[in-house]
């Protein structure tokens, strides 16, 4: 009796020492699956990140940005376009490994072409989108696993040669085949977002697209169509929407004719259901007016960080105001429920330009924030936010 009492007993102790192995295993797992440097980030500014060259690669100013939360990485699509740029690859950066990785070549400009319904394609095997400004018209679907591109190839000159390509579709790339689709895959054209802002509504599972209109992107029969949920506009382009997943809204930043108010979106209660709006003008800390900045959500503490331009304004003789362009950038925190900006001191930036490419990462808990000027290679920067030293 002793002898089964001794054996249980250490039966049961060889397999708490193996659960909590496992356990320890797991957790070292775990840690060795981020990055210390940003772990230890010192808080509220910015810390350029080192990260290795990659040829080929520079920052496109007119292009988009999404974060993968299956993957924690960044994804960018976009291209500066005008006929210098052909960059129609997805660009994939991975902060535990500090890495950039280009998913598939850039099209040439002689694979540009229509297919058989009169659909703009790009590549020379599987159909690729041409490359297009995308701004802030790229938002990602965690329930498809990839990219949404809302956006046209407006400002991509070789269209003018090529007349048979009469419809510039919405398309989506899968993240586990590396695979473009056109959507619609129904052959209608899509609606006509140049300038579109994208993001994901992850409570109802849908992707939402602002440009002269809310749009929802629904399933209907085989493919996804755009749905009009809303008729009311507000902007007219290069701002930026995000979506508040604390609060189940939308909020938007910026605009062409230089802003600093913020507009609230609210959707329906279902897919398609038309939402309602609210302009806030904030407190705190004077934000500029600005426009093309960017801007996330962090969804751990619930409040939104812009880097807009510090924009200066000219008057002319006909008494109307000029926007020069800013020298500079500073970093503000948007707080929704006291809908008031915070200014971060110690986190001035120099002029970052046409910039869509920011992304709270919570992995790491930490803003990673994309720039560089064009032709050349991008840097990743990283800001830790820390509310508690700029709410005394």
């Amino acid at each position: 009796m002793h002898r089964l009492v001794d054996d249980m007993f250490r039966n049961c102790l060889v397999i708490g020492l193996t659960t909590l192995t496992l356990a320890a295993t797991t957790h070292v797992a775990a840690a060795n699956s981020l990055n210390p440097d940003l772990i230890n980030l010192a808080p509220n500014r910015w810390v350029r990140q080192d990260t290795p060259q990659v040829k080929g690669l520079s920052r496109q100013p007119h292009a988009g940005l999404a974060y993968d939360s299956k993957r924690g990485t960044l994804l960018i699509f976009g291209s500066n376009t005008h006929g210098t740029d052909w960059d129609n690859s997805v660009h994939e950066f991975d902060p535990v490994a500090a890495r950039w990785t280009t998913h598939y070549p850039a099209a040439p400009p002689t694979s540009y072409r229509a297919d058989d319904k009169g659909r703009a394609i790009a590549g020379e095997q599987r159909p690729l989108p041409w490359a297009m400004h995308t701004y802030a018209g790229v938002a990602y679907d965690p329930q498809r696993d990839g990219l949404i591109i809302t956006a046209r190839p407006e400002h991509n000159p070789i269209g003018k040669k090529i007349p048979a390509a009469t419809i510039h579709p919405s398309w989506f790339y899968s993240q586990t085949r590396r695979e473009w689709q056109m959507l619609p895959d129904s052959g209608q054209a899509p609606p006509k977002f140049f300038g579109a802002a994208a993001a994901y509504d992850e409570r109802r599972g849908v992707a939402v697209a602002y440009r002269w209109g809310i749009w929802e992107l629904l399933p209907h029969g085989a493919g996804h169509e755009w749905v009009k949920a809303s008729k009311e506009n507000h902007h007219q382009l290069h701002y930026t929407m995000v979506y508040d997943s604390h609060r189940g809204n939308f909020a938007v930043f910026g605009d062409y004719r230089n802003s600093n108010e913020v507009w609230i979106y609210t959707p329906g209660p279902r897919p398609g259901d038309e939402g309602r709006w609210e302009e806030r003008q904030p407190g705190g800390d004077p934000a500029p007016r600005s426009q093309q900045f960017p801007v996330a959500f962090d969804r751990d503490q619930g409040v939104f960080l812009l880097v807009p331009g510090n924009t200066e304004f000219e008057l002319q003789p006909s008494g109307r105001e000029r926007a020069l362009k800013p020298k500079s950038n500073s970093t503000f925190v948007y707080a929704p429920d006291d809908n008031r900006y915070i200014r971060l001191r110690d986190a001035d930036m120099p002029a970052l330009g046409m910039n869509f490419m920011m992304a709270y990462d919570p992995r790491h808990k930490v803003f990673l924030l994309v720039t560089g000027k064009p032709a050349q290679a991008p840097t990743v920067w990283a800001l830790k936010l820390d509310l508690a030293p700029l709410k005394r």
